[in-house]
């Protein structure tokens, strides 16, 4: 069995709310969760989206449109660069989804090395095409595609010489249990070196049973309350979950440790082996020159010098002093 070290990437999206010293403080929060990553989203509405485009969900009372919404939530290169140098200061890797190749230059530009592709741009061949060629690892979410879908994905990406990792997603806010899709991870453990789940249930189990099968990488959303403002919220794990979490994986890699060897263990508890085994005994006392039988005989702790099956070369033998129950047997007792 494929035993991997999951790595654990605190998705904090637009959680911020614009707000720098939030994002920062949950950077913090996730490294105190030891998690792996602390995610963002990099959006700008010039290079991403027409003026057409509609919320997914309306709960901004002071954005009258998605333009307005990303305009508000975005960071400086100032502010991401404070990001950025901040999650190397207290040693959490920082990561971003980029929502436009202008985005993904930026992020090249302060030194990012990785990036993670959303769902929708899972078949967004200008921002893959730009990704491959100039990250070195990719983290690919699935969440709007079909199998035939993921396919071509991997097709296109045949020739990236980096880290790619495929992501099981549904893009639903909160998926439903069902609709995880956790068997998928199997299928693409055929056809991919590295998968993932990017879960969007709000229930840290999910993430748990995620790391049950190996998956490569595990990505939930996070916040500090699921009655923080926003969206996500509601799908989204606390802090105190997603330590939970990473508790979990921390015990998961202990228990399967693949240096175990149960041999080598049994060999090593030999008092105990001993305190725990089994003697031949009687189950009543016998008198000295009785006949023994074979419903004479049962087991008693500890190790004693005789087993269960030499009991067979002592029917009919004779005992030559007083045998008490309490006590082992051994060929000796018998003439």
């Amino acid at each position: 069995m494929k035993i991997s070290d999951t790595l654990l990437i605190g998705e904090i999206g637009l959680s911020h709310e614009g707000s720098l010293g939030i994002a920062l403080a949950m950077v913090k929060e996730c490294k105190k969760a030891n998690l792996d990553y602390a995610k963002f989203q990099f959006h700008n509405p010039n290079y991403e989206s027409t003026v057409d485009e509609k919320f997914r969900i309306n709960v901004f009372p002071q954005d009258l449109t998605r333009h307005g919404y990303w305009e508000r939530t975005s960071f400086s290169e100032n502010e991401w660069r404070i990001l950025i140098d901040y999650c190397n200061q207290i040693g959490i890797r920082f990561l971003c989804t980029p929502f436009s190749v202008w985005a993904a230059q930026k992020l090249k530009e302060f030194g990012q090395d990785e990036i993670k592709i959303a769902s929708g741009d899972a078949n967004n061949w200008e921002i893959l095409t730009y990704a491959k060629n100039n990250f070195s690892r990719l983290i690919i979410s699935t969440g709007m595609s079909t199998k035939e879908e993921v396919n071509k994905l991997l097709d296109f990406m045949s020739d990236f010489e980096g880290d790619l990792v495929i992501m099981q997603c549904t893009s639903r806010y909160p998926v439903p249990l069902r609709e995880v899709g956790l068997r998928y991870l199997h299928e693409l453990e055929q056809l991919t070196d590295n998968f993932g789940l990017s879960d969007h249930t709000g229930n840290p189990l999910t993430s748990m049973a995620a790391i049950a099968v190996n998956a490569y990488m595990v990505e939930f959303h996070v916040v500090f309350s699921r009655d923080q403002f926003g969206p996500d919220s509601i799908s989204s794990i606390t802090f105190e979950e997603a330590k939970t979490i990473s508790d979990f994986r921390n015990v998961w890699r202990e228990v399967n440790s693949p240096r175990y060897d149960k041999d080598s263990i049994a060999n090593s508890m030999k008092e105990i082996r001993e305190i725990f085994g089994r003697g031949l005994a009687l189950k009543e006392s016998l008198a000295k020159g009785s006949s023994v039988r074979e419903d004479n005989f049962t087991l008693k702790k500890p190790l004693g010098p005789l087993g269960w099956n030499d009991r067979w070369g002592l029917i009919g033998k004779i005992a030559n002093r007083d045998l008490k129950s309490n006590h082992h047997i051994n060929e000796l007792d018998f003439e």
